[in-house]
């Protein structure tokens, strides 16, 4: 559970100074593909991280759960096409 966290907080700042430096400082040539696949990543151990937590509601993790197959869909979908 402690490596988890610190995985999802380390991802999570990475996002965030990727957005920062993207907007504010050079632009990134990342694809859609790579930025979805990263969100989808972040979904998925963020939902894993709510589930596991055994005080409070877990409905958040089942969202980010949701969210992330959704993704994970849409990625697989555009993988297919590709192939």
């Amino acid at each position: 559970m402690y490596v988890l966290k610190r995985v999802n907080v380390l991802i999570a700042f990475l996002a965030c100074g990727a957005g920062v430096y993207h907007f504010f400082i050079g632009n990134l040539d990342f694809s859609s593909s790579s930025i979805l696949t990263c969100l989808a990543l972040m979904f998925l151990l963020f939902g894993i991280e709510k589930r596991i937590e055994n005080e409070g509601d877990r409905k958040p993790g089942y969202a980010y759960l949701a969210v992330a197959l959704v993704m994970l869909i849409g990625l697989i979908k555009e993988w297919v096409s590709f192939i």
